[in-house]
């Protein structure tokens, strides 16, 4: 493990993460807002200085004396992990600088929370509303940053060796951008982010939004976050136009971005093609429609407040309220972005239960949604049924296949330790929070927001609570949660294995 270009890749990610600091400094001139300036300044000059000195003092670290890069794939999966925890450090510095939060492991929640584009807040109600316009800035500019990926970034300004970063960082089994040259595969993916941001942004502002607030939830749509400026989220613009095209781009960003690349280099027909012949993204569709469809029949026949004054619960009677409100929390949920119009966590048992389950499995993979992913779910199902037919049928040659071609046993095994570790780290987490006495429900759905970067449980943690009353330690294992999810387990976890930091 060279240790040097490890120290030196890191201090370039805080040097890239110090400049991204400086943007909040904008709306806090606009508005006047000394203290911000003043706040994000020194906050980007502490994650400078750091950056430089790492990435000063182990200069030439990362090639050999013939100029070839020296550092491979351990190296690689050293940066990714270590970035998303120093990252969070970096990012929780204005919150602290700001007093916005007067406990620094609260402000490193909510800056990891924010980078791993997870949207779980220990803020109040009252604290997200009188945000100053700098710090919500922030808050939803870091899951614009995390949604993308800042160790993307890195490998844009510096392909070099790059591709085990990048092959670190593109989350899911689809990685088929990866066959193209690193540099061009990064930048293509970063033109589709910015360029569907650009077009949402001008849509809601278009819509009636203004243009801070579009801007904003621009951050947390794209990216599938769900931080908002207004404690009501979504539900604050009582607007049925924005709610469905906030949904739209909910849903766009939980697709395969692959299928874009195809749209932008061969064209629609044959991204049409590409997406119609996906079995994720035909079940990615299907999971959508079908949990939609049943949960607003269900919030239709139980009828919500049935229109009694005295009652806070929406009005279900009518069966496009119902439908309206199921089809913006179920791609709310199934993107892992956390947005909302409504507390499901009043909803009847059934459809709490499957918006958990729906979040559970989560977006396409190579999108900015969470959660395990169609397709690891898909072939842990073929798997399967490939273990009873094994049984029935011993002699003869079984092999899982998807979309017509056989998946290698590796992939196949790979997925299914993912799923072993997803499993495991839930259990443990679920009995950990259960230990400071917590119910189940607000233990396991804790575990699940933060595990799939969901954002929202249920109970304690509900759509309409925080996370604000848990103990400190059960808010930094929440955290630890966060960027596993995130980095799909490995990268993390390999910091953890001893012979990983050997030569």
């Amino acid at each position: 493990m060279n240790l040097q270009a490890v120290g030196r890749m890191l201090g370039i990610v805080l040097l890239l993460l110090a400049g991204f600091l400086l943007a909040p400094v904008v709306p806090a001139l606009i508005w006047s807002e000394t203290r911000g300036v003043w706040a994000f300044l020194v906050s980007a000059g502490l994650t400078a200085l750091v950056g430089f000195a790492l990435a000063w003092g182990f200069r030439g670290s990362t090639l050999t004396a013939e100029g070839r890069p020296d550092y491979f794939r351990r190296e690689g999966l050293a940066v990714v992990g270590l970035a998303w925890l120093v990252g969070g450090v970096a990012g929780a510095l204005p919150y602290m600088f700001m007093e916005t939060f007067s406990s620094f492991v609260d402000a490193l929640f909510e800056s990891v929370s924010g980078l791993t584009t997870t949207g779980s807040t220990v803020l109040s109600p009252e604290g997200i509303d009188g945000m100053p316009r700098s710090v919500a800035f922030w808050r939803s500019f870091t899951h614009w940053i995390g949604g993308f990926g800042i160790v993307m970034v890195f490998v844009v300004l510096f392909p070099t060796g790059g591709r085990s970063l990048f092959r670190s960082e593109i989350p899911g089994i689809a990685r088929e951008a990866s066959h193209q040259r690193v540099r061009d595969s990064a930048l293509a993916l970063m033109r589709i982010y910015v360029g569907i941001s650009v077009v949402e942004f001008i849509v809601l502002w278009l819509a009636g939004m203004q243009g801070f607030d579009a801007l904003l939830h621009t951050f947390g749509t794209i990216a599938t976050g769900g931080f908002s400026n207004h404690s009501a989220s979504v539900a604050w613009f009582a607007s049925a136009r924005i709610e469905m095209i906030i949904t739209l781009f909910m849903f766009l960003s939980g697709i395969n971005f692959a299928i874009y690349d195809t749209l932008l280099r061969v064209g629609p027909r044959p991204a049409w093609r590409s997406f119609v012949g996906s079995s994720e993204a035909r079940s990615y569709v299907g999971i959508l429609v079908g949990s939609t469809l049943l949960i607003g029949v269900v919030l239709w026949f139980w009828g919500g407040s049935n229109g009694g004054a005295a009652s806070d619960l929406p009005d279900y009677r009518g069966f496009w309220q119902a439908m309206r409100d199921s089809l913006f929390q179920v791609v709310c949920m199934q993107t892992s972005t956390g947005y909302g119009t409504a507390d499901f966590d009043r909803w009847p048992q059934v459809c709490r239960v499957l918006l958990m389950l729906v979040a559970v499995v989560g977006a396409c993979a190579g999108s900015t949604g969470g959660g395990i992913k169609v397709v690891r779910i898909l072939i842990v199902g073929k798997a399967a049924l490939l273990g009873v037919r094994r049984f029935v049928r011993p002699r003869a040659i079984h092999a899982v296949r998807m979309d017509g071609q056989t998946i290698d046993e590796g992939v196949v095994a790979a997925v299914t330790s993912y799923f072993s570790l997803w499993i495991i780290v839930f259990l443990g987490g679920t009995l950990f929070l259960a230990s400071y006495g917590y119910d189940l429900v607000t233990s396991g759905t804790a575990v699940i927001a933060t595990l799939n970067n969901i954002g929202p449980g249920l109970n304690a943690v509900g759509p309409s609570m925080n996370f604000a009353a848990l103990p400190e330690l059960g808010k930094l294992v929440l955290t630890v949660f966060m960027i596993l999810g995130r980095l799909e387990f490995y990268a993390v976890v390999a910091l953890f294995v001893p012979g990983f930091w050997r030569r």
